[in-house]
């Protein structure tokens, strides 16, 4: 299979993902693409006091099942619902730079960066 072919596929399979698990139903969604477990430990627990202090609903998709729903929203911007809990993804995203450099935290980050819409 070609490499537009598996993309296609992956897209594809994200797509069906969204729309069987229901995925629209909850109020925000934290995907974690990455496999820094401390960085994601950190941001769900910040994600889930968010949405309880506020009173909403969320779910939070890891590994390459948030890879390929990244993979869609980046061709298809297909709900307001989406958090990308990822420093460096989708490619062209800065945020270890702004970690890195000393210029933000990674407590601003989280708070007011990634999860500021909630």
């Amino acid at each position: 299979m070609s490499d537009a072919a598996m993309e296609i596929a992956d897209v594809d399979a994200a797509r069906e993902y969204w729309l069987y698990r229901e995925i629209d139903t909850f109020d925000a969604v934290l995907l974690l693409p990455d496999s820094d477990e401390a960085w994601n430990a950190r941001l769900e627990a910040a994600f889930a006091a968010k949405l309880r202090w506020r009173g909403r609903r969320g779910t939070v998709i890891r590994g390459e099942d948030a890879r390929r729903l990244l993979a869609l929203y980046s061709l298809y911007e297909f709900t307001d619902k989406l958090i990308i809990g990822s420093l460096d993804a989708p490619p062209g995203r800065k945020l270890r730079n702004l970690l890195d450099s000393g210029v933000a935290s990674a407590g601003t980050l989280i708070d007011d960066v990634i999860l500021g819409s909630l």
